[in-house]
């Protein structure tokens, strides 16, 4: 079973949540229950070493009381249950890039907002998705890295978290690049269908050329998908839905699509 746990100084946006996630629990069936609902850092915390577990996190990631930052609460969350999920709910998207550096590895991001509508597409993703993980077995939740080889005599482990994007390259046949959520980026000879084989369900192929990692997309504009440290990557016309449907948390069956 799913346990949650929710944690905001704002108890109008804790109470907002706490619905949305109670309604997307009961409509959909979902085996999983909110456990845990504070407005303070200190007693979440005490609940988490008074119960230890794994759980899935809606956390402030601007606490207004200046007791704890989202940040620092994340890290002590992963210092007792390093298994957690955390998704951090912010209208600070600015300070992503931090959260991302500070070494927490967030589940997500959700805009913190009064629309309901909104809210509830943001929540579904994430209850989704994490209920989906808990069907995969140990030894495939322990893959964590894939191995790349930039140079005939070089290898090099990385973390499926850092992951951005993949982009096929067309100055250099049957060569990818994989971008990093740091700016980095590797270049390999692989092909686009083998990359995404290896990288599994939290990425999807938004154009032929492109594969995203789901949970660093935060919009869409003009056909180009908006990622959490600013970039941008193209979507093919005819997937714009279906992406949107995943930015947003609106799950569709999916249709096979070819890129040939």
């Amino acid at each position: 079973m799913l346990k949650i746990i929710l944690c905001d100084d704002d108890p109008f946006i804790l109470k907002i949540i706490q619905e949305q996630l109670e309604a997307i629990l009961s409509s959909q069936k979902l085996d999983g229950r909110i456990v845990c609902i504070s407005s303070s850092g200190k007693d979440m915390i005490s609940y988490l070493k008074n119960h230890p577990g794994e759980y899935l996190f809606f956390l402030d990631l601007d606490f207004g009381n200046n007791e704890f930052n989202g940040i620092d609460l994340a890290r002590q969350i992963r210092a007792v249950s390093p298994g957690s999920k955390i998704v951090f709910v912010t209208n600070h998207y600015e300070l992503a890039l931090d959260v991302l550096k500070s070494g927490t590895e967030p589940f997500g991001f959700i805009e913190k907002t009064t629309d309901i509508h909104k809210m509830n597409r943001n929540c579904y993703q994430y209850l989704y998705l994490a209920n989906k993980q808990l069907s995969v077995h140990p030894e495939e939740k322990d893959q964590k890295s894939i191995s790349l080889r930039p140079g005939f005599d070089e290898e090099i482990s990385l973390p499926i978290q850092d992951i951005l994007y993949v982009e096929a390259l067309k100055t250099r046949s049957h060569c990818i690049c994989y971008h990093t959520i740091n700016g980095s980026s590797i270049t390999v000879r692989e092909s686009m269908e083998h990359a995404m084989k290896r990288l599994g369900d939290g990425f999807v192929r938004s154009h032929r050329s492109v594969i995203v990692q789901k949970r660093y997309m935060i919009g869409m504009e003009d056909g180009m998908i908006r990622l959490i440290n600013g970039a941008s990557a193209p979507c093919s016309f005819r997937l714009r839905n279906e992406i949107k449907g995943i930015i947003y948390g609106v799950h569709r069956r999916q249709s096979a699509v070819s890129f040939s």
